[in-house]
């Protein structure tokens, strides 16, 4: 059954597991034991139906009559459950030991159950049951989770009821993007990001919760029970704002399942041999006139190979200028965002080093009309370069005007040509290391992860630098590739890959 979310207030903890009961039981979970007691064993098929160890207990302590405690287990008598405890997977706390009226909220599919407490100014929140792996073979226990969402500023967050090696029960973390962010000044859009639990390391990906946040810090307007609506036109999610001051979550309630923007419709890729310079540009000017882009003279050339691109992007109503050319003194290929052809701005350049000396040499161009991508060979190194139009965490980026959106990315710091707070010519950084050493995952030992590249100035997210993606291990080597579903990475430079098909 599709996800369904309700909120109301208890009369007390014995009401909150009735109203628990009937409505888990509406969805298409089953009371394993307990039915109308305050300790409960539910059963669930799955979403996709044919689970079989899927199993979730709910419990109010018998002396501390406010607490609620939650796990995972194998099957009904419990013979392989995960730990009940404050130190790391918290419990769900209500008013007045229990006794008393109130809120509560309920997010459940036949998957898992997101459960939040309020009890006056505090809140407590779970999650239990089956997360979305990063694995293309997991067991199904090894999906399993309770996980306290009120508990992500810890070391540990909660437990996997059966971990990568075949341990029982052992502790998770939450690790995901960073949490220290504001609302962005240009729309007042609040940007919501996963959660993905781990073990102690990268590499051992637990999965995603679904329609839950990760943490959201200290953010200046964004109040407790506050709706965010996030997504892009068509296809938005809402989200309720959980907790206070430093520990606040999210969870969906209404819209869309978020599933984020498809890639540009003029995707494309060519790669080969570069005889020369002249060879180059050719290969280059074919390249992205095929998919839209136009080519234009620059009136005050500095070099013979100095030109700009203009695209009105995947939108049809952008206007995007790329400043391309070939800096002879300093023999580097340059790129940089502007606003015209005579520009009042421009980002620094990012650039690429190749002597006239350096081909014929490897190239690869992968663009759309949003945005290119260049990697050139020179002595056993792929340097490269981005430049275009970000995919932009704005709901509406449509209403905004480009330079807010563009800017360039490679080997230097990134830059984005006018920062949401109207400052030109900002650098951006990265939102953390949250990829290092993850492929392959070692729930498997066999899927490797491809991350997006999203990008943050002055606290405001901005965007992703789109078909270029983190990818890390220790095994990779330089040109390897990445199949995920119908799409291939190529792993060019440390810890990077691009798109190609």
């Amino acid at each position: 059954m599709a996800y369904n979310y309700v909120t109301g207030t208890a009369n007390d903890v014995p009401n909150m597991f009735a109203l628990l009961e009937a409505g888990l039981v509406a969805i298409g979970w089953t009371v394993e034991s307990g039915t109308g007691t305050t300790t409960v064993v539910f059963s669930s098929p799955g979403e996709l139906g044919g689970r079989t160890k899927l199993f979730i207990r709910f419990r109010r302590d018998a002396v501390t009559l406010g607490r609620v405690w939650y796990r995972v287990q194998d099957d009904a008598a419990g013979t392989h459950f995960t730990t009940e405890t404050t130190v790391y997977v918290g419990h769900l706390e209500a008013p007045g030991a229990g006794a008393v009226p109130f809120q509560y909220w309920i997010g459940a599919d036949k998957d898992k159950v997101i459960l939040n407490f309020k009890a006056g100014a505090g809140y407590t929140g779970c999650y239990v049951g089956i997360v979305e792996p990063f694995s293309l073979t997991v067991d199904e226990e090894q999906q399993m989770v309770a996980i306290g969402l009120h508990m992500m500023d810890q070391i540990r967050n909660g437990y996997v009821l059966k971990a990568d090696d075949g341990a029982w029960d052992q502790a998770i973390r939450a690790s995901q993007l960073t949490h220290s962010y504001i609302k962005d000044p240009l729309d007042d859009s609040v940007a919501v990001f996963a959660l993905k639990e781990d073990e102690v390391a990268y590499d051992k990906i637990v999965g995603q919760p679904t329609d839950v946040s990760g943490r959201i810090n200290v953010l200046a307007g964004v109040n407790p029970e506050d709706i965010i609506t996030t997504g892009y036109a068509g296809a938005t999610s809402t989200w309720i704002v959980m907790g206070t001051g430093t520990m606040r979550w999210c969870m969906r309630s209404g819209g869309n399942v978020p599933v984020g923007q498809l890639e540009g419709a003029h995707f494309a890729h060519a790669n080969g041999v570069a005889t020369g310079q002249t060879d180059l540009e050719s290969k280059i000017s074919a390249f992205l006139t095929a998919i839209g882009w136009t080519k234009v003279a620059n009136p005050t050339p500095a070099f013979p190979i100095d030109h700009f691109w203009n695209s009105p992007g995947e939108s049809g109503i952008d206007d995007i200028y790329i400043h391309y050319r070939y800096e002879e003194d300093q023999d580097r290929y340059e790129i940089r965002a502007t606003d015209d052809t005579v520009p009042s701005h421009g980002t620094a350049y990012q650039t690429i080093d190749a002597l006239p000396g350096d081909f014929p040499t490897y190239y690869y161009l992968t663009a759309d009309r949003d945005c290119f991508f260049m990697t050139l060979e020179v002595a056993g190194v792929y340097n490269w370069f981005w430049g275009g139009m970000f995919q932009t965490f704005m709901p509406d980026p449509e209403s905004y005007a480009t330079p807010y959106k563009v800017g360039v990315v490679g080997t230097a710091t990134p830059v984005i040509l006018r920062a949401h707070n109207g400052s030109w010519g900002l650098s951006l950084g990265e939102m953390t290391d949250y990829y290092v050493n993850s492929s392959p995952n070692l729930y498997d030992g066999v899927t490797n992860v491809v991350w997006q590249y999203p990008l943050i100035r002055l606290s405001t997210p901005i965007g992703i630098a789109r078909y270029v993606h983190r990818l890390s291990g220790p095994a990779f080597s330089i040109m390897d590739t990445v199949a995920i579903g119908g799409r291939s990475f190529r792993y060019f430079n440390t810890n990077l890959a691009f798109r190609e098909v």
